[in-house]
């Protein structure tokens, strides 16, 4: 479910006015807190989907995502934060992101735009990048049980710091955190088709 909703949400603001205009719209990179800043400087404008935690009720399940809006100006801030006339700035990112996703339509939701924030980071702002969320959330079916495919358990591999019949001085010395060996203790590696 929510891997297709982040991708139907990619899909509809890469499809919409505001998608025209930007350099990146993407899923949010899975990159360190060090280089993210970096990323983002290079990518602006972009915005980036994201989840974030959901609600469940009954037979309704309300997922929430967080687009992030990264907008960038060589002339200051003024200019990233409200445009140039060539480059969009943020609060035009925003205005157009807001309009295309409250009440936009994908293939399994209809979404609400519940709220905005700015980001005021030192991080940000020395990098000269303007930065806004904006949560969006659905309510739609949940998951069902015959509709979920996890694909076929092909193997099973385990690392174990400690054997599990391990001498009780073993265990001691790993309940101090003495990890004196550098590999695993006992490794496990386990086919289901073809039994232990």
């Amino acid at each position: 479910m929510l891997g297709d909703l982040e991708t139907q949400l990619v899909d509809l603001l890469k499809g919409s006015e505001l998608g025209l205009r930007l350099k990146v719209v993407d899923s949010l990179p899975d990159t360190p807190d060090s280089d993210l800043v970096k990323r983002w400087g290079l990518d602006a404008p972009a915005a980036y989907v994201v989840a974030a935690d959901g609600t469940l009720s009954q037979a309704i399940a309300t997922p929430q995502f967080v687009v992030v809006l990264v907008a960038r100006n060589a002339r200051g801030h003024q200019a990233a934060r409200r445009g140039d006339g060539k480059t969009v700035g943020l609060y035009q990112m925003l205005d157009a992101a807001i309009a295309e996703l409250h009440g936009g339509q994908t293939a399994d939701a209809s979404w609400q735009v519940t709220r905005y924030q700015f980001l005021h980071d030192s991080q940000f702002r020395d990098q000269g990048l303007q930065i806004a969320l904006l949560q969006i959330q659905a309510d739609t079916d949940p998951p069902q049980k015959d509709a979920v495919n996890l694909g076929e358990f092909l193997e099973f591999h385990s690392d174990f710091d400690i054997s599990p019949l391990a001498t009780a001085e073993d265990r001691e010395r790993w309940v101090n955190e003495d990890h004196a060996a550098p590999a695993p203790d006992l490794q496990s590696h386990i086919n289901p088709q073809e039994g232990i």
